[in-house]
């Protein structure tokens, strides 16, 4: 059993590295759905767009970001960290200023395109294959140490931005997000960078001593063919279809139920707090049972979830439906980064990460189109949470498969 003691040694002795990871984790926020959503509003009305206009561009931006990201990604596992960390920065920074500026529907799909690409996936991507990369017996610890900013974004962000939004406008807020990025950001993940140097330097040591008879790559087309991708993409696509689609089209969901605006955008700290349980939580269990015996369970709690959104309507079923959720989210994100460690290896993390977020990135991007037409259509949410939930399941049981682990040699 790991002990209180253990456990602040551990993040005394690695503070640096966890805080770097931190870091790129809490201000990935400003590529993800949930703060991106506080500017569609302005954008919609100066531009003229209608919702349907409004959600293709963004579908649009989010595919084309996830059909890049394999690209970038994996160029994590061949370049300097401190390199690689400054051009995703700096690309978020051009992203947040094109948007700002954006006076022409094509300036909003590329600032959008950058902000999904940089933002939700490369901040991310960086983040989480970091920790994989120099933690070994501590990694599912790491990574949930490190995946806090994913939860602390979500209920500091925004509220920051919308007072942002209130006080200079839309553009306004995002300049001061893209300036953030330059007098904050940078200097942050440099210095921290640079105090988690002896760690790195072991690693970078006995990489390079592995090298010498180990050059592997790999064929993103081989990885599409194994077994492995067909137990774990249906469910990383299936809870970032779902939680992005929800928060989405939250107010409308909460108009059918009879809860207010107020009460639908507090809730997501529910989601946020839960969230930061699951990551913190499940790291002690995953180093014990690792991440591949853990995977085929945690969407247990996101069906749990999506039962009482199906049943009840009392205004307390939202809270309590988005702590599953978000529980569910939190863990399976550290057993899903911890499990792909596992089975392929640290030397290849960043391209194999990058495969299976561009799974994710585009769930993000077909989510809300496919709920936005079943609303048109004049399906329930009910009935649409009904299929969810029953998609869900069969992917959970298809989850206890056996996962292969892919030797390194």
């Amino acid at each position: 059993m790991i002990t209180k003691d253990q456990i602040n040694n551990f993040l005394k002795y690695n503070s640096s590295l966890l805080g770097f990871g931190f870091l790129m984790a809490f201000f990935s926020s400003f590529g993800q759905t949930f703060l991106l959503s506080l500017y569609l509003p302005p954008i919609e009305t100066f531009l003229g767009l209608t919702n349907t206009e409004l959600g293709s561009i963004y579908a649009i931006a989010t595919i084309g970001s996830a059909l890049t990201l394999p690209w970038l990604g994996g160029f994590f596992d061949k370049k300097d960290i401190r390199y690689y960390s400054l051009f995703v920065i700096l690309g978020l920074f051009l992203s947040l200023l094109i948007l700002s500026f954006s006076y022409y529907v094509v300036m909003v799909i590329i600032g959008f395109y950058g902000l999904r690409l940089f933002g939700q996936g490369l901040m991310t991507h960086t983040s989480v294959s970091s920790m994989a990369r120099y933690f070994s017996s501590n990694r599912g610890k790491a990574i949930g140490a490190a995946s806090l900013g994913h939860p602390a974004g979500e209920a500091l962000l925004p509220i920051l931005i919308a007072l942002l939004i209130s006080a200079t406008g839309w553009r306004g807020a995002l300049q001061i997000s893209a300036i953030s990025c330059i007098v904050l950001i940078v200097p942050l993940a440099l210095i921290l960078l640079y105090r988690s140097k002896s760690k790195m330097k072991a690693y970078n040591i006995q990489a390079r001593e592995e090298s010498k008879n180990d050059q592997k790559t790999i064929n993103i087309w081989h990885i599409i063919k194994t077994k492995n991708f067909w137990i774990i993409s249906p469910v990383i696509f299936m809870v970032g279809f779902t939680n992005t689609a929800i928060f989405f089209f939250q107010l409308k969901l909460g108009e059918v139920k009879g809860w207010s605006p107020e009460w639908v955008a507090g809730s997501i700290s529910a989601f946020a707090i839960a969230g930061a349980v699951g990551m913190l939580g499940i790291g002690s269990f995953i180093d014990r049972f690792t991440g591949k015996r853990l995977f085929p369970f945690y969407m247990i709690p996101y069906v749990a979830g999506l039962l009482i959104l199906v049943y009840f309507d009392q205004p307390l079923a939202y809270p309590i439906a988005l702590a599953f959720a978000g529980l569910a989210s939190g863990a399976g994100r550290t057993i899903k980064d911890s499990m792909l460690a596992e089975i392929y290896g640290v030397k290849i993390i960043g391209q194999i990460r990058s495969i299976f977020t561009t799974v994710m990135v585009i769930s993000t991007a077909i989510g809300p189109v496919i709920f936005g037409v079943m609303l048109d259509l004049n399906i329930g949410f009910s009935e649409i949470f009904s299929a969810v939930t029953i998609t869900m399941v069969l992917f959970v049981i298809n989850g206890l498969r056996r996962l292969h682990a892919v030797s390194e040699n």
